[in-house]
């Protein structure tokens, strides 16, 4: 059967030809491989991407010699391809390995250097020293190192420095300071992962610190970690609200709270803050039930001379369903 379909390769009929091939696939038998090596300098796109799928398929740590052709190939596709299969040769492939980490091919280094590490986790510090950014990232993914990850935080490139973090997670350590994250978008990702850490252990002074001047973006992670908490029981947290130079925060905050401690941090929001939180606080309102102290200041505030905050009490105001009471 085998020796009839590699017979019928060398036929003059391409339909015979490719038929050979389909029945070689579906015999899958490594000892057809050989045969398929022709076909790397055919003409023919079809024959030349079977060649690449029988060497996908049947390359094993016995064929070495394959490999190597293919990593000083001039197709670009090919010596990818070697790149690709080389882990499969075990120790044996850290020469070719090595080569290819220098080719003048992105994809082809890239590639290089993600089997080079696989085989070779020795490799990374040298991997680390890269140019490449991307380079950079695979020598962390391989890294279980908590003080190599750390210092990788510092890292000029944004990738490099949220995969350090990403890869701290995974070996189940997240940095205790925020103080050594100067990135904006990384804090945000520490945060998301450490608020609930800090809300478990009862670390309130660390998310009282986080309060103090936060974007808003972090403003957003921090409401959502909050607003299934009672944090009003929490005085650190409540007195860094209060003085955070993010005057949205509060408002925020209280969005979905209710209850006396709540009402009396909104009375003294509506009674004390800049215009534009009055008109944030009043909005948060509508379609809930107000407290008789904030009902009582309503009509003062439909009469402010901020069109903004008066339009907000009046709105409020006739929204009859949502204030329940008299006025």
């Amino acid at each position: 059967m085998l020796r009839l379909e590699l017979d019928r390769l060398k036929h003059n009929d391409v339909r015979q030809r490719r038929m050979a091939v389909r029945r070689l696939f579906e015999h899958n038998d490594p000892a057809a491989l050989s045969a398929f090596l022709d076909f790397l300098n055919s003409d023919d796109e079809w024959f030349f991407e079977k060649s690449i799928a029988a060497i996908r398929k049947w390359v094993s740590g016995e064929h070495r010699k394959v490999v190597v052709q293919l990593s000083v190939r001039k197709e670009e596709r090919l010596r990818l391809l070697a790149a690709e299969i080389a882990p499969r040769l075990g120790n044996q492939s850290l020469a070719i390995l090595s080569t290819l980490c220098t080719d003048e091919n992105d994809a082809v280094r890239r590639e290089a250097w993600r089997s080079r590490i696989s085989v070779d986790s020795g490799a990374i510090p040298v991997a680390i020293e890269s140019t490449d950014h991307v380079v950079r990232k695979m020598a962390i993914s391989g890294s279980g190192d908590v003080k190599f990850l750390e210092k990788m935080l510092q890292d000029e490139h944004p990738r490099v420095r949220e995969a350090a973090l990403e890869q701290m997670v995974l070996v189940g350590h997240i940095p205790a300071k925020l103080e050594a994250l100067h990135d904006e978008r990384l804090r945000q990702k520490w945060a998301k992962l450490k608020i609930p850490e800090m809300i478990e252990v009862g670390d309130f002074e660390s998310i009282a610190k986080l309060c103090m001047n936060p974007s808003a973006s972090m403003r957003k992670i921090i409401a959502t970690n909050l607003e299934s908490n009672d944090w009003f029981d929490w005085p650190e947290v409540i007195d860094a609200v209060k003085q955070s130079e993010d005057t949205f925060l509060l408002p925020r905050l209280l969005r979905s709270k209710r209850g006396l401690v709540a009402d009396e941090l909104r009375l003294e929001l509506l009674e004390k803050a800049d215009d534009m939180v009055r008109v944030r606080v009043l909005e948060h309102l509508h379609g809930r039930e107000v407290s008789q102290s904030i009902a009582l200041i309503l009509p003062s505030l439909s009469e402010d001379e901020n069109p903004l905050v008066s339009q907000a009490a009046l709105s409020l105001i006739n929204d009859k369903e949502t204030l329940g009471t008299e006025l």
